[in-house]
């Protein structure tokens, strides 16, 4: 694939996409010439960028999790997130089809990488490695999520999943893959990232935490396998890594937040320069600041039965500001420092608790009592007695408030989301596959893609 290279701003290419078949446009050319690792490493570095953004995991990611199950609401403070809140979602509702869109968009620079011809490209092995092993990874990670917000797998319908694109300048028109298709195409490119990552291990961006890497590779396959109750899969993948990092303990949980650079127990963090951060639309000032407008229900704290003594309970991380009760600990960065705070998208936390379900559904060898004590040893609470699914559901509730696990962890058991009954941007109840479990297709995507389908019940 070469043309003429074509730079724009510091080589963080901006794209600007009208439907999930990603039809880009930069400029008028029809490709992009990479010269070297260092307009590789540019690329996928924009990347990055596009993730972050507060339309996808910079924000709206983390609380598409959060307002739609028993952990938080939206207070209504300015408006944001009340209809999520409410599960009363439209088509035409902004946040649904922008998270879409920035998530679509952040594959065009990896689906070029991909089909670059590394011959012509300067530079070492290790790094072309390393950097197209980002680039597999970032496209399932990616697609992941889009199914997990978009398909059908745990929610009333035809089974249908997302477009999976895999091309920079592919067709306008991009059907629905089934759920199944899905999950093949995943497994698919966590296996060539994992290829590629084992290649690359001696590149200089191998070990840097705000790129994802071999052990980001096998979280996300823990992540995915877990989200399909496919337990040998989730096992293959936390099985590699699990004992490889040192859970952060009780003494540094509060101060591990309020870190400008990755902690020990960060697997993958998307990071958030003083330039290039999402500010006054991020997370610390949706749960806190003048928006405000992301609450924990008032009940939250006994519902989730935390302990006195659990760090995670703590005033520091969890407590009653403005007649709320908020997040106070994770995204902390307020003032000068507002938008800050790289998003933790995998930590060795959520490895270990993956690693303790699958071994508790018979996947591998080991014990998943010990994986699951390993938690609450770590954080001033009780250990348990049992490695039953609803002491994992209870251990993962706690470590992972306002994280955005809460409504996927529902979802993916069959549970109903409950009344929780407190005003009138409460969801009410919901029974477990809904269609109200996946959100719609945004309308504009049916109105310039001539195979997208809509979700039932929209």
């Amino acid at each position: 694939m070469k043309t003429n290279l074509i730079t724009i701003l510091s080589m963080v290419l901006v794209f600007i996409t009208t439907s999930c078949s990603l039809d880009p446009t930069l400029a008028d050319e029809e490709s992009v010439d990479i010269n070297n690792t260092t307009q590789m490493r540019q690329m996928m570095d924009g990347s990055y960028v596009r993730m972050a953004h507060y339309q996808y995991w910079g924000r709206n990611m983390i609380i598409a999790g959060e307002v739609r199950a028993d952990n938080a609401f939206a207070n209504g403070n300015s408006n944001r997130f009340v209809r999520w809140s409410a599960m009363n979602y439209q088509e035409t509702d902004g946040d649904v089809a922008e998270t879409m869109l920035r998530a679509y968009g952040a594959l065009a620079n990896v689906n070029i990488l991909i089909h670059e011809n590394m011959e012509n490209v300067e530079g070492s092995d290790a790094d072309k490695n390393q950097i197209l092993g980002e680039a597999y990874a970032a496209r399932a990670l990616v697609h992941f999520d889009l199914l997990r917000l978009y398909g059908q797998k745990y929610s009333t319908g035809d089974n249908l999943g997302i477009s999976y694109i895999k091309q920079f300048k592919g067709p306008r028109d991009v059907p629905r893959g089934s759920v199944e298709s899905n999950y093949e195409d995943l497994k698919s490119d966590i296996a060539e990232a994992i290829n590629y990552f084992n290649a690359g291990q001696s590149s200089e961006y191998a070990s840097v935490k705000t790129n994802l890497n071999l052990d980001a590779a096998y979280a996300l396959q823990s992540r995915i396998g877990t989200y399909m109750r496919d337990y040998d899969y989730a096992y293959q993948g936390s099985s590699q890594i699990v004992d490889n990092y040192n859970i952060t303990p009780e003494s540094d949980f509060v101060e591990m937040w309020k870190q400008q650079t990755p902690p020990a127990g960060s697997i993958f963090e998307l990071y958030q320069s003083t330039t290039e951060n999402q500010d006054i639309n991020g997370l610390a000032q949706i749960f806190r600041g003048s928006y405000g407008d992301i609450v924990g229900f008032d009940n939250l704290l006994e519902d989730a039965e935390f302990e006195e003594g659990d760090v995670r309970a703590s005033e520091d991380m969890i407590a009653e500001e403005g007649g709320y009760l908020r997040n106070m600990g994770k995204y902390p960065s307020m003032g000068q420092l507002l938008g800050q705070d790289n998003i933790k998208v995998f930590r060795i936390e959520e490895v270990v608790l993956n690693h303790a379900e699958a071994l508790a559904n018979g996947a591998g060898s080991g014990d998943a009592l010990t994986y699951l004590n390993k938690i609450p040893q770590s954080r001033g609470a009780s250990t348990y007695s049992e490695a039953s699914m609803e002491n994992i559901l209870k251990e993962r509730r706690k470590e992972f408030v306002f994280e955005g696990f809460r409504f996927f962890d529902l979802a993916r058991m069959g549970m109903d989301i409950r009344d929780m009954g407190e005003l009138t941007n409460d969801h009410g109840h919901v029974e477990a596959g809904s269609f109200k479990f996946a959100f719609p297709i945004p309308q504009r995507e049916i109105n310039s893609n001539r195979d997208a389908v809509q979700n039932p019940g929209y």
